[in-house]
């Protein structure tokens, strides 16, 4: 993902008028839209007669994200500090990987 597209992202997140509180709730909601979507594209028991796409659980996974990235723009962080955090959460999850 490109900076500029970040960028475009947090400067709407600026004028987005819901609480924090309700930007969580938001996220559950979209986490669980994602969840539906998969559970019918792999055809999970109870799941299949939403018939739900790839491109839906995609979508899901986007609205996620975009939630997510709203939220730390509100949170205040700089983006120096965001890039030191991404970078060590990176460093610990790769040393995990290579176990």
């Amino acid at each position: 993902m490109n900076t500029e597209l970040i960028n475009r992202v947090f400067k709407v997140a600026e004028t987005e008028p819901k609480s924090v509180e309700h930007l969580l709730l938001k996220l559950m909601e979209e986490v669980g839209e994602a969840s539906q979507a998969y559970l019918s594209t792999s055809q999970a028991s109870g799941s299949s007669y939403k018939e739900l796409s790839q491109q839906d659980f995609q979508e899901e996974l986007v609205d996620s994200l975009l939630v997510v990235l709203t939220l730390i723009k509100r949170s205040g962080i700089s983006e120096a500090d965001l890039e030191a955090l991404m970078n060590k959460k990176m460093d610990k999850w790769e040393a995990k990987q290579a176990k």
